[in-house]
């Protein structure tokens, strides 16, 4: 499936890479500039979304298969529901959070990553870029550290280095690597200037 016209920003990264942070900076400045945009996150608030989340916070409550599958849904369900319909309209979509996560953080658990490519053929829009915001995983956990919920996966260091490891050799040419270690205006600025570069009709006034 790649039939779409407007443009897909995907951010990805450890939790605690600063990912989100950079996807808000992203969504205002394309509001101020008066563009039609809309920010959207996986797990979703959906019915698959929330079953996600539910299941995290309990170790050995999902096999890898079983988690894997309920990603598909969620994400079947986001593309259908949100993100093509916004794409047809022409739309920036920014989503924080995507397929590539499933390949790293399944992936570690022990699922080919060709199986999990071959499951998302059949529906899968592609972005036109994807910044992997990287951090070493030391920092990461550090940064999320005093926030309420950690999920169980999160706490674990060796399964993180697996994660972190996919993401930084994913060989998909649309995925930018973004050394998440720096201040935050310095990284947002060069997502800012890689998108005037690579996507100038779609960004500027």
């Amino acid at each position: 499936m790649q039939e779409k016209t407007g443009l897909f920003i995907v951010f990805e990264g450890l939790d605690g890479s600063g990912k989100s942070t950079q996807a808000e900076i992203l969504y205002e400045k394309l509001i101020q500039l008066g563009k039609p945009v809309v920010k959207l996150r996986e797990p979703t608030e959906g019915k698959w979304g929330k079953k996600i989340r539910e299941c995290a916070r309990e170790a050995g409550s999902l096999s890898p298969g079983e988690e894997l599958e309920l990603f598909i849904k969620d994400r079947k369900e986001d593309i259908r529901k949100n993100i093509k319909p916004a794409l047809l309209n022409n739309k920036i979509v920014i989503l924080d959070r995507y397929f590539y996560s499933t390949l790293a953080y399944q992936g570690a658990r022990g699922i080919p990553l060709e199986e999990i490519r071959k499951k998302h053929e059949s529906f899968l829009i592609k972005p036109d870029v994807v910044f992997i915001i990287d951090v070493p995983v030391s920092l990461g956990l550090k940064r999320i550290k005093d926030r309420a919920v950690i999920y169980r996966l999160f706490e674990e260091e060796d399964y993180l280095k697996k994660v972190r490891k996919i993401f930084l050799s994913l060989p998909d040419p649309e995925c930018q690597i973004i050394d998440g270690r720096r201040a935050i205006p310095d990284i947002a600025r060069e997502i800012w200037q890689y998108l005037e570069g690579n996507f100038p009709e779609q960004i500027r006034v």
